[in-house]
């Protein structure tokens, strides 16, 4: 059973307790609904942070646990290199680096603005050993981010549905004879970026990215940015969707 840890801010940037605003997790709970309807068990564990002392305690919690949660998902606003609790206190990145150290095989999901550069990512995963990291590298609208998050978690929990090319072109699903659609599933979470900018474009125009290092003997580590490495990809698709 796959893992995922879901650690959430408040996202009043005053720091009102009792105002009402939304969360992540009833749609992370709906999609883990889903993925029991075909055949994936997820186990789901949500918890609120308000400073960096509460995601401290958090992340030790989830090294400590490591071989039960392959994910971890913090959602909370960000700017460069840090990310911002309660009544925007910061959360520097080296702070958060050394929360995060060693992260052998779990990929972290950072639903936050700003915060995912390329640098950034180099130095978080460089100082982590993370499987990977993904996050987005400008300001971002909250609905639409958090629909790309939880649709980029449901295709590397679950995977996704499988599409073919007919002989005149067309990119449709096959059916199984029960009527159900196929899904494929990949644990490479570059391949799986690349799934998620072909279905829905909007990920790549709000810079939802994903980084990991590729890494040779002899050779320093290389950072893969799947923004970079599918841009043609989607360039190409808009093409031919505007030329229709």
């Amino acid at each position: 059973m796959a893992g995922l840890i879901v650690l959430e801010s408040m996202w009043n940037p005053r720091g009102r307790l009792l105002d009402e605003e939304p969360s992540v997790l009833p749609y992370l709970k709906a999609i883990r609904q889903s993925l029991v309807w075909e055949g994936a068990h997820v186990h789901l564990v949500y918890r609120r942070f308000h400073t960096a002392y509460d995601l401290g305690l958090l992340l030790h919690e989830v090294l400590r646990r490591r071989k039960a949660f392959r994910y971890c998902y913090i959602a909370s606003h960000g700017q460069r290199r840090k990310l911002l609790g309660l009544g925007e206190r910061a959360i520097r990145l080296v702070t958060l680096t050394d929360y995060c150290r060693p992260s052998h095989g779990i990929g972290y999901v950072f639903g936050a603005c700003d915060f995912l550069t390329p640098d950034t990512a180099l130095n978080f995963l460089k100082k982590t050993g993370a499987r990977f990291v993904a996050g987005y590298q400008k300001s971002i609208p909250w609905t639409e981010s958090m629909l790309v998050d939880c649709l980029f978690l449901s295709y590397m929990l679950g995977g996704t549905m499988k599409w073919v090319r007919t002989k005149h072109g067309e990119r449709v699903p096959p059916l199984k004879t029960a009527n159900n659609f196929q899904i494929t599933h990949s644990d490479n979470a570059q391949k799986v970026v690349g799934q998620l900018y072909r279905d829905f474009p909007l990920s790549h125009d709000i810079t939802f990215s994903l980084f990991t290092l590729s890494r040779r003997r002899g050779r320093k580590p290389q950072l893969l940015n799947s923004f970079d490495l599918y841009e043609r990809r989607i360039t190409r698709a808009r093409r031919l969707v505007r030329d229709l």
